[in-house]
C-alpha cells in the first residue's frame, strides 16, 4: 500500500523580514553612492588638471617659439581717455586660436580665415559652430557641450553653439574703468586695484602702455614673456578655470573680454547668485571659478597645475594674478 505524503509548502519571507532586507540595501546604497560620486568627481578633476597641464605646455611651447605669450585677443577699446589712435585688430580673433598648432590642432588652425573676424565671418562660423575640443572642456561642468549661455541664448557675436571658454587667460589685477568693482571696493580693500585707485592694467589703452599690465595677458598686447615675471613663475597664474555659461563673452573664441577679472573673488558670491537665478552678466561671471568642490585649478607660469581653495585670502589671491607686484605672497594652499 503506497502512502501519499503531502508536501509542506516552503517557508517564505515575512513582511517584516522583507522590510529589513530592503532597509539594509537602502543603507548600503546610501553609503556607497557618495563614494561612487566622489570617485567619479575625482576622475573628472584629474582630467581637468590634465587639460590645464596640456594648455600650460602649449603656452610654454609658444613661448619657446616666439619668446612671448600671445595676446588675449587683438581687440582694444577706442575711447576718448586713450587719446587718438588707429583702432587695431580688425578683424578680431582670440589668442586661443594661436595655441591651436601647439595642441595638435594645426589642421583646425590652418582652416581659420584670418581675413574675417573669428565670430562674424561666414567661413569661421561654419568652421567653429558645433565644434568642441576636449582639451578646453572641464568634464565637471554639467553645461559643457551646450555651446550656449545658461539662459539658452548664443554667446556674444556667435550665431550657434560653440566651444565654451572653461579655461581663461589671467588678466591680473586691474581697474577696468567701468566701476564693476564687485568684491573689490573701498570697504573691502585689496590688491585688485579698484576704481578708488589703481591703473588700467590689462583693460583699456594698454597698447599705449604695455608696462602697466599686471597679469600675463591683455587685449592687443604681445610683449610679455617669462623675463617679465619678476614675482617668480611659480607665484604667477597664467590660466585658470571659469564658469563661462554665465557671461555673454563665455565662448572660447571671444575677443571682447577674453581675460579674467580679479574684481571678483575665487568662486565669488556674485557668481553663485547668478547661478541660482540663471542670470547672465559678465561683470558677475568673469572671475575664476569651477565646479570642483572648494576651489578651482590653475596653471602657473612655471607650468605647474595647482588647486587653489576658494577660502584663500583675497589680497593673496590677487597677488597670484599679478606678475610684478614685488610683494611677498602668502601660501596659496
Amino acid at each position: 500500500m503506497s502512502a501519499i505524503h503531502a508536501r509542506k509548502p516552503g517557508r517564505g519571507f515575512t513582511l517584516v523580514e522583507l522590510l529589513v532586507v530592503i532597509a539594509i540595501i537602502g543603507v548600503l546604497v546610501g553609503l556607497l553612492l557618495p563614494a561612487v560620486q566622489a570617485a567619479r568627481e575625482a576622475a573628472r578633476r584629474m582630467q581637468c588638471s590634465n587639460n590645464l597641464k596640456q594648455l600650460g605646455l602649449a603656452l610654454h611651447n609658444y613661448l619657446d617659439t616666439f619668446k612671448k605669450v600671445p595676446f588675449a585677443s587683438n581687440f582694444v577699446d577706442s575711447i576718448a581717455q586713450c587719446g587718438n589712435f588707429a583702432l587695431i585688430g580688425n578683424p578680431h580673433y582670440s589668442g586661443n586660436v594661436s595655441l591651436l598648432p601647439f595642441l595638435e590642432q594645426g589642421n583646425l588652425y590652418n582652416q581659420v580665415n584670418f581675413d574675417q573676424s573669428i565670430d562674424a565671418g561666414a567661413a569661421n562660423r561654419t568652421l567653429l559652430n558645433g565644434r568642441f575640443l576636449p582639451v578646453f572642456t572641464c568634464p565637471s561642468n554639467a553645461l559643457a557641450g551646450t555651446g550656449r549661455r545658461a539662459d539658452g541664448n548664443n554667446f556674444n557675436g556667435f550665431n550657434g553653439p560653440v566651444q565654451e571658454g572653461m579655461y581663461r587667460f589671467c588678466g591680473g589685477t586691474m581697474n577696468n574703468t567701468m566701476l564693476n568693482t564687485r568684491d573689490c571696493t573701498a570697504l573691502s580693500p585689496s590688491f585688485c586695484l579698484n576704481a578708488d585707485g589703481g591703473i588700467n592694467g590689462g583693460w583699456t589703452c594698454v597698447h599705449n602702455s604695455p608696462g602697466s599690465i599686471r597679469g600675463m595677458f591683455a587685449r592687443g598686447v604681445t610683449s610679455i614673456g617669462l623675463q617679465n615675471v619678476s614675482d617668480g613663475t611659480s607665484n604667477t597664474i597664467m590660466m585658470g578655470e571659469t564658469k563661462p555659461h554665465f557671461t555673454e563673452f563665455g565662448a572660447l573664441w571671444t575677443w571682447n573680454v577674453p581675460t579674467t577679472l580679479f574684481s571678483l573673488k575665487l568662486n565669488s558670491a556674485f557668481l553663485k547668485n547668478a547661478e541660482r537665478t540663471r542670470t547672465v552678466n559678465w561683470m558677475n561671471a568673469q572671475g575664476h571659478a569651477s565646479y570642483h568642490i572648494g576651489g578651482a585649478q590653475f596653471v602657473f607660469a612655471d607650468g605647474s597645475v595647482r588647486f587653489v581653495s576658494e577660502s584663500i585670502d583675497y589680497p593673496t589671491y590677487c597677488l597670484a594674478g599679478d606678475r610684478a607686484d614685488g610683494k611677498v605672497m602668502d601660501s596659496l594652499e
